[in-house]
């Protein structure tokens, strides 16, 4: 008599859970596209929104601004305790800098040949959200190392050197592309690239 094979729930439970953390990880692009597509749909247009349009508006942005710099503080501690991989980590790092990314280059496409428009789309504040975002995902990680050592879940450091250097390099591409003067120090080596490639 053959042996009829037992299906097994494992391999498709794993393929569910890794779904559902790189969902998590792109909620800071969800963020991002869903602000911008906000944005760009009723600015300009005061009258489809009243009274509202200004707060709204300037609501849209700054949720934009969000999902770009620091949204991944909102997804960090719950990938850590899924234990996610690193690139999923990574994906939740960089899911609402590329997201913005994308958005902006797609934006250019009315203007530009598509070269120069995905250039504009890496752009000095894209830049800056990445290292945003790093820095963020630093911080976010301190703390949940700290929580889950007072549970008794980890017994490792809260701080180590190397999430210090993470937060201190993110800060310092913040401050070097968009806040440093303004940016214009940047914003010209931009401008050079620019240049170099597309003239």
């Amino acid at each position: 008599m053959t042996p009829v094979a037992t299906p097994t729930t494992g391999g498709s439970e794993k393929t569910g859970a890794r779904a559902g953390q790189v969902g998590l990880a792109l909620v800071p692009a969800a963020i991002v596209v869903t602000a911008a597509a906000f944005v760009g749909s009723f600015a300009g247009h005061p009258e489809r929104l009243g009274a509202a349009y200004q707060p709204l508006m300037n609501a849209g942005v700054l949720l934009r601004g969000f999902g770009m710099f620091l949204s991944v503080v909102i997804v960090w501690g719950a990938l850590r305790s899924r234990g996610s991989s690193r690139p999923v980590l990574a994906l939740a790092i960089l899911s609402g800098p590329v997201a913005y990314g994308v958005v902006a280059a797609i934006g250019m496409l009315d203007y530009f040949p598509p070269g120069q428009a995905a250039y504009y789309g890496i752009n000095p504040i894209f830049l800056a959200a990445i290292g945003g975002q790093c820095a963020v995902a630093a911080v976010a990680e301190m703390i949940w190392r700290w929580r889950s050592r007072r549970r008794g879940q980890y017994r490792g450091r809260p701080v180590t050197w190397w999430l210090v250097l993470v937060f201190a390099l993110g800060v310092g591409v913040v401050f070097g592309t968009v806040l440093y003067d303004g940016g214009v120090p940047f914003f010209y080596v931009y401008q050079r690239g620019y240049l170099l490639l597309f003239t």
